[in-house]
């Protein structure tokens, strides 16, 4: 059913602009012909892939099954013509790795490091990324491995697993020289300062039932009747502003030892408090890769230590 590699790409661009015209052109061949490699895929799957619509189409439950599949049967194909390139060329490659940004600030630096001593060829490409943003790189074929976060209640698809190894606790945190540090805490003195949101939700609906700060903040205007004025939404870059101004933000209180320079602390609250066993997320068929093993296990070790 998967045998022709461009039908699969022409596929995916169908999904990806919606339409099978707008398609074509991206692909630079004629309407028709895409739709013939449309109707040709059909027959083989036995059924619809598309809905037509007045303005487009839309994938059908097993046309989203096929997409799913595609994707990862793509992907599998690319990362193996890439190892026989990096094999011919004498390259051991490289890994594309998301992480939370206390994983990437806290944990990875160390983790790369000793990861280098044994695998000094190994590309490592980094990108810090929420939990359900780089899952979906996962997904998609676009990253190998990412780590931290809270999960949400969707199942991952088959070709990925999750390893939690670690137990984690979320509080809100705030500069080690923050006022609310020097005594009681009230809600409404949390509303008063800027917040700076890590994960970025728009909507606490929108963490798809995991915790966030959204939640969060959502349950502390139940409880005050008040809205935070400002949230700043940031990825690393908001560990630098939390370390230099009076923001606060709800984080993996875990790592906040770790930190360079330890400029976080938690404030002396029990409301936000939320504990969870996390870890890393990876593609099921990386693990035959001896870079991939060394790194996944370097990094396991990196944040279960309490020395690091």
């Amino acid at each position: 059913m998967f045998e022709k590699r461009n039908d699969l790409i022409k596929f995916l661009a169908v999904t990806e602009t919606g339409a099978i015209l707008s398609a074509a052109d991206k692909l630079g061949i004629t309407q028709p012909a895409l739709s013939r490699v449309v109707a040709r895929l059909e027959r083989q799957f036995g059924g619809r892939l598309f809905d037509r619509m007045s303005t487009g189409v839309r994938l059908t439950p097993l046309g989203a099954v096929v997409a799913d599949l595609a994707r990862h049967i793509l992907y599998e194909i690319e990362a193996a013509e890439e190892k026989i390139t990096a094999t011919l060329a004498g390259r051991t490659g490289s890994l594309r790795v998301t992480a939370g940004p206390m994983w990437m600030r806290a944990v990875l630096p160390d983790a790369i490091a000793k990861f280098h001593e044994t695998c000094p060829g190994v590309e490592l490409k980094l990108k810090t990324l929420p939990m359900t943003e780089g899952v979906r790189l996962l997904a998609n074929g676009d990253s190998d491995i990412h780590c931290g976060g809270i999960n949400s209640n969707e199942p991952l698809p088959q070709f990925l697993k999750s390893e939690r190894f670690i137990d984690m606790t979320w509080g809100i945190v705030a500069h080690k020289d923050h006022p609310l540090h020097s005594g009681t805490v009230s809600d409404d003195a949390l509303v008063q300062y800027p917040w700076i949101d890590f994960d970025a939700p728009m909507r606490a609906d929108a963490a798809n039932g995991r915790p966030s700060l959204a939640g969060v903040l959502d349950q502390l205007y139940e409880r005050t009747g008040q809205r935070v004025k400002t949230v700043t939404r940031a990825g690393s870059a908001g560990l630098f502003l939390m370390a230099a101004g009076p923001y606060l933000s709800w984080l993996s209180l875990t790592f906040l030892e770790r930190l360079p320079g330890h400029p976080l602390k938690p404030l002396p609250v029990t409301f936000g408090t939320y504990r969870h066993r996390t870890g890393m997320v990876s593609r099921r068929s990386s693990d035959d890769l001896s870079p991939f093993g060394r790194f996944r296990g370097i990094v396991r070790e990196t944040a279960s230590s309490r020395d690091a």
